[in-house]
């Protein structure tokens, strides 16, 4: 079970899904990844690495969303948890997430001159 405050926007999803023309297997498929979401974003603050509240205004709702992509750089799904977590903003209205689609980038490393 998620904390208060991401339970009760995983029920306010669930419902705004539960409107949506969506098939039932993609809001199947949505929610399950705005649990996964909301469940890092949860950790994240635990652990102190989201300050405050990381869904309270859209530059947070931003920083969040790209902290999480970020996040699943290397894994084949990257693009499609994010346009889960799209539908989840717009759902909820905390606005876009502002990361563009694709791979997520690679942590910044130092490119090595081969002699």
């Amino acid at each position: 079970m998620l904390p208060a405050p991401y339970d009760a926007l995983l029920r306010a999803y669930t419902a705004a899904l539960a409107r949506s023309h969506l098939a039932p297997s993609s809001r199947a498929v949505y929610l399950r990844r705005a649990r996964a979401y909301l469940s890092w974003i949860a950790a994240a603050v635990a652990d102190g690495h989201l300050p405050g509240e990381p869904l309270a205004d859209m530059t947070a709702a931003v920083r969040t969303a790209t902290a999480y992509h970020q996040s699943l750089s290397g894994t084949t799904t990257a693009t499609a948890v994010l346009a889960a977590v799209e539908d989840f903003h717009a759902r909820l209205r905390l606005g876009g997430t502002g990361v563009p689609r694709g791979p997520a980038p690679r942590p910044y490393a130092i490119p090595v001159r081969k002699t």
